[in-house]
């Protein structure tokens, strides 16, 4: 009902907004005309025939768009996870952090792809403009253009000494200095500079941990920013400007920080079906008792815990970990340069720059405080047999139940380099015929783990001592998964517009890129549970003392070599000094877990083929590190392009209609070292309509409607492994994403501004194989996907933003409301509540002073009035179990996972010019 009601208050603000007489416009406000570089050449945004949402830093200020996120919310068919740092647009979108793995939506920082979506919610005072392109952007953006492109445009240097700082203070003791100076180096002001930088720091997070001692998290934030900025007038033709740009993170916020909760209970089964190869921290909480459960009394907390359950069920804004998450992001440098070369008819334009960074995330696997529990014996043990042996002085080794060290960390990682050049040329004269052709590169090497992270033990364990003579493990890591890779894109393009009369206007675009991938993985997998040792014992011969588990062997688990004295406490002589010298520790997974094949070479795997018994590898084992691994590389391209129809009967209205094709290299799963590491490249066919109308100087009207034929779509499916869960990119044959786009400003009085900003996006996977949801426990076999809609992709979004300024001498006084809405979404390609995230909506206010002689400007804000839970986006489940001779792990399903916006935020922001 909340939404219907937000529909029908849209719908009679637009319908007041188009029936508005001419006539009114006599003495209303002007709508800013907007000039935007959207197809590599300045027009006004009017008469772009693309779907466009442009923002300059001045409505960023009026509105209060100071992240990405805000972004999303004034622009239809966005969305934007902040906690992966995934953009999406119109259901096409980046599903993955795994780098081998295209993103959908391309993000250009001053005409330089980066990788990263979170910079393009740099601050006003540095971002002159940012322009979000909708729909594929085949032809002159090819890199990653499949969904659509963004773009951000810095403030350039003045021609006059210019210099500002800005000061913000919130609410979780957030401050953020600003400041920027800029103007010319010599006398005739054709070299000009500029310098700028900011300071932020959030000491509290928007999450309160109840382990005692430990700090809050959830956007806290250490921070700052540098950026140097030199321009150049080379002569009457030739302009040159060059950027450099420094970041660093020492923070628990940004991207892979804490920023949603787990909305069930812990999942206490002995075994986490997540991570079975060790032991489940949670068990330690299992409310169940005998040999189901714990030895009473043996839980043991970080720091004196006592709590058991998950606090995020009586608030979402708790959490209870021992190890802090922690972000860092260093040796971030970021060089832009553009040349431009003036010829009496052409511009010849080169953009190239470089990029690096280095990204390290820490947490805690387990999301508890438990440090260790013991694991009871069963009725007639070994363990328990050796331990009255012992007490009896009857056996030289002792037994007693398992105490396990469940302190499980992991370190997610990033570490690329990319360089890129771009070299076009482009008509400048007032010809009908206008064009553009020119030339790409780009080049990206990169190290990181792969769809996961490094998990590993803190503390005693022992997975630093595989058994039967593998390779020592001394960093305790239980599941490593890795990859170096290269990537090569090369292009070529043009586009041709043909003023064909004075009201038809002929577009053609055509571009051919060509992708490159290769580099090698590396995985590791040593395991020091139940799962590692059930075939273990029966395989040395050892099946006759019953199963190869905790319960039965207790602390002597995967002690080998404490056999031969087994045997001789057990009246066996010397019968099991064989196996004496086979170890005391943790068993290697690795070999078994490895994809082997029987039908030859796999697709996307260059290592060559050794095989045994006609069972061939195509892989190697380190003798000193026991990593596995193997080469990956291919190769794929494509022809994309644009052609469209503009007309534009008078100086007020611009039609349209425009086919474009979109392309995104083939993947790689890579670091998951699976039987099928490839996804085939995607392709989309986008058809769009669209109209831009003025309605006198106080109504601008634009709307676009699209359908959008989407192929292959490379979604990550969790997959089993042995007893791991990895991340499978498999390809939905045919998907479509259709939809109404509304973007709207009326003006109707001297001091009214109003917008509307909707779009209504239904989506649907048309074809597709059977795919199994790991999450659900009912249905475990493959399901059909059809008719399910895409991820990350709400049917529904809508912002209205509402403004009066009071004129005094003194100065104006912008008092402005926004109403949010965006409708549910999904995770992942599975259809269930599991992977939702739910509707929702938020009220934000705004007050804007401005004096009359521009030297300040005081804003006060209060974001998310009513303290509303609202979703970036949505997260998949996490997996359970369902054991129906187990109480405590009767799970149906998976459970909810929520990633939550900002709670209630209020501050004030200072601005001063010199």
């Amino acid at each position: 009902m909340r939404f219907k009601h937000s529909l029908l208050t849209s719908g009679a603000m637009l319908a007041v907004m188009l029936g508005a007489s001419a006539a009114q416009a006599q003495g209303a406000n002007e709508i800013e005309e907007l000039v935007v570089t959207a197809e590599k050449r300045e027009q006004s945004l009017q008469d772009v025939p693309v779907a466009i949402s442009a923002f300059t830093s001045k409505q960023r200020d009026l509105v209060g768009i100071s992240t990405v996120q805000d972004l999303t919310n004034f622009t239809p068919g966005f969305v934007y996870q902040s906690s992966n740092d995934r953009a999406s647009m119109r259901g096409i979108g980046r599903l993955t952090n795994v780098h081998s793995v295209d993103g959908a939506v391309s993000i250009y920082i001053d005409g330089l792809f980066t990788t990263s979506t979170v910079l393009a919610g740099g601050p006003p005072l540095d971002v002159d403009r940012v322009e979000i392109l909708r729909g594929p952007q085949g032809t002159l953006y090819g890199r990653n253009a499949i969904g659509g492109t963004v773009n951000v445009i810095s403030v350039r240097p003045t021609e006059e000494f210019y210099a500002e700082v800005r000061a913000i203070a919130e609410n979780y003791d957030f401050t953020n200095l600003q400041a920027a100076v800029s103007g010319p180096l010599n006398e005739s002001g054709s070299l000009r500079a500029r310098i700028s930088g900011y300071k932020l720091d959030q000491r509290k997070g928007y999450f309160t941990n109840v382990n005692p001692g430990l700090p809050s998290e959830g956007s806290k934030r250490d921070e700052y920013q540098v950026q140097a900025q030199l321009e150049a007038d080379l002569g009457e033709n030739a302009d040159f400007w060059i950027s450099y740009k420094t970041l660093v993170w020492h923070n628990r916020g940004g991207p892979g920080a804490r920023s949603g909760y787990l909305a069930d209970a812990h999942e206490t089964g002995r075994t986490d079906p997540n991570f079975s190869v060790v032991f489940n921290p949670a068990h330690g909480y299992s409310p169940e008792t005998g040999v189901n459960g714990i030895v009473p009394g043996s839980l043991v907390q970080f720091n004196g815990s006592t709590t058991t359950t998950n606090p995020a069920l009586r608030d979402n804004r708790t959490f209870n970990s021992n190890i802090p998450q922690r972000v860092r992001l260093r040796d971030v440098n970021s060089l832009t340069t553009n040349f431009v070369y003036r010829l009496p008819t052409v511009d010849i334009r080169y953009v190239g720059g470089i990029q690096e960074y280095k990204y390290d995330l820490y947490g805690d696997t387990d999301g508890t405080s438990v440090k260790s529990y013991q694991i009871p014996l069963a009725p007639g043990s070994i363990c328990g047999n050796i331990g009255a042996l012992f007490a009896a002085g009857l056996s030289t080794v002792n037994c007693s139940p398992l105490t396990t060290n469940v302190n499980n960390g992991y370190h997610y990682f990033e570490y690329p380099k990319w360089y890129s050049h771009e070299l076009n040329i482009s008509s400048t004269t007032d010809s009908n015929l206008q064009w553009i052709v020119g030339a790409y590169y780009y080049n990206e090497k990169y190290t990181g783990t792969g769809s996961t992270a490094d998990f590993f033990d803190v503390g005693p364990s022992t997975l630093r001592t595989p058994i039967l003579g593998a390779a020592p493990n001394p960093q305790q890591f239980w599941s490593t998964g890795n990859y170096d890779l290269t990537t090569e894109s090369k292009a070529l393009f043009g586009q041709l517009d043909w003023q064909a009369t004075e009201t038809l206007k002929f577009t053609a675009g055509l571009r051919y890129t060509k992708d490159k991938k290769f580099g090698s993985e590396f995985r590791r997998i040593v395991a020091n549970s139940d799962v590692a040792y059930a075939g273990l014992y029966p395989a040395l011969g050892l099946s006759g003392f019953g199963p190869g588990s905790a319960a039965n062997w207790g602390s002597l688990l995967g002690n080998l070599a404490a056999l031969p004295a087994v045997g001789q406490a057990l009246g066996l002589g010397g019968a099991l000094n064989g196996l004496g010298g086979l170890g005391n520790g943790a068993f290697d997974l690795t070999d078994a877990l490895a994809p082997k094949s029987t039908a030859g070479a796999i697709e996307g795997v260059t290592s060559p083929s050794i095989c045994t018994a006609g069972v061939c590898r195509q892989y190697v084992i380190s003798p000193t590190t026991g990593i596995a691994s193997r080469d990956l590389g291919d190769t794929s391209d494509a022809w994309t392009g644009t052609a469209g129809l503009q007309w534009e009967p008078d100086g007020d209205t611009m039609a349209y209609a425009r086919y474009s094709r979109g392309y995104k290299a083939f993947g790689f799963s890579a670091g998951g070292f699976l039987a099928v590491p490839k996804a085939k490249e995607e392709t989309v066919n986008s058809y769009e309509v669209g109209l831009k109308k003025n309605f006198g100087s106080n109504i601008q009207l634009n709307m676009s409607a699209f359908y959008l034929d989407y192929r292959n779509l490379q979604a990550p499916v969790t997959v089993r492994v042995g007893a791991t869960n990895v991340t499978q990119f498999v390809n939905i044959a045919k998907s479509e994403s259709l939809g109404l786009e509304v973007s709207g400003i009326w003006q109707p009085i001297q001091n009214v501004r109003l917008t509307l900003d909707y779009g209504y996006n239904p989506t649907k996977i048309k074809e597709s194989a059977l795919l199994v949801d790991v999450n659900d426990n009912i249905n475990t076999g493959a399901v059909s996907v059809v008719g399910n809609d895409l991820p990350q992709a709400p049917e529904h979004k809508l912002a209205l933003n509402g403004a009066y300024t009071f004129e005094m001498d003194p100065g104006k006084l912008t008092l402005s409301a926004t109403y949010l809405y965006r409708s549910e979404s999904y995770a992942n390609v599975f259809k269930r509540t599991y992977n939702s995230a739910k509707s929702w909506d938020q009220v934000d206010l705004r007050a804007f002073w401005a004096p009359t002689d521009g030297k300040y400007t005081l804003i006060g804000y209060v974001k998310n009035v009513f303290d509303t839970d609202g979703y970036a986006a949505a997260v998949a489940a996490s997996n359970r179990n369902n054991n129906p001779a187990i109480a405590s792990q009767r799970f149906a399903n998976g459970a909810q996972n929520f990633e939550l916006t900002p709670p209630r935020l209020y501050g004030v922001e200072i601005q001063y010019r010199f």
